[in-house]
């Protein structure tokens, strides 16, 4: 289940994107995608795992295609999480080379 929180100009595609890339990969975590400014961090995106929940945090002020990008990326590192894989450059270049295929996808069905 998804639940956001937060404000973001491209929030509202959180859901889609969410249920877009359930059509891929099979979340079974609950996550909340928390939109914050991530400015100091020089960061997009962040994604741990809190209790049984994993916690995404995505920064509140970028263009549609790097916030629905950057969803994905995160996205693809909630299922490594899931699995176990925790090695982090496996991880990074498994949702670098994901999240362009996916971004992909999804604008193309939708």
């Amino acid at each position: 289940m998804l639940f956001t929180s937060g404000s973001s100009p491209h929030s509202h595609l959180a859901q889609s994107v969410f249920e877009f890339f359930n059509t891929k990969y099979s979340v079974e975590s609950d996550v909340e995608v928390f939109h914050t400014d991530l400015t100091e961090d020089n960061a997009f995106g962040f994604t741990e795992i809190d209790g049984d929940e994993q916690f995404i945090q995505i920064h509140d002020d970028l263009t549609e295609e790097d916030y629905i990008t950057t969803l994905l990326h995160e996205l693809v590192h909630v299922v490594q999480n899931e699995n176990g894989q925790f090695d982090d450059e496996e991880r990074e270049n498994e949702a670098y080379s994901l999240e362009s295929v996916l971004f992909n996808q999804f604008t193309a069905a939708n």
